[in-house]
């Protein structure tokens, strides 16, 4: 049995109220269906520089034919220079699946 398909978006932010907003201004375009959030503990080069901080996990659910326009209101939201923007085809139970299209005007 095939199930249907959304996407999921993962990207970090700086702080708690970056993560709070980035979830808002997506939910109310109807971009996204929900967003989760949480912190983390990073570690990576910038500027050929070692990095140890604290980030928070955004991770969002959307309707597959949503993918550029996301990426793209992303970018245009985000507050990082080189955001993170990672997505992922995943398989639905068919009840999720209705339920984001609603969410999403699909």
């Amino acid at each position: 049995m095939s199930l249907p398909k959304i996407i999921t978006c993962y990207t970090t932010v700086a702080d708690m109220e970056s993560a709070d907003l980035l979830i808002s201004q997506l939910l109310e375009v109807r971009l996204i269906a929900c967003g989760v959030s949480w912190p983390i503990q990073s570690q990576y080069t910038w500027h050929n520089e070692p990095q140890k901080e604290g980030e928070y996990v955004v991770l969002m659910k959307s309707a597959l034919d949503l993918k550029d326009r996301l990426v793209s209101r992303i970018q245009d939201f985000h507050p990082y220079e080189v955001p993170c923007i990672l997505l992922q085809e995943v398989e639905s139970n068919l009840a999720y699946f209705d339920w984001v299209r609603e969410q999403t005007g699909r």
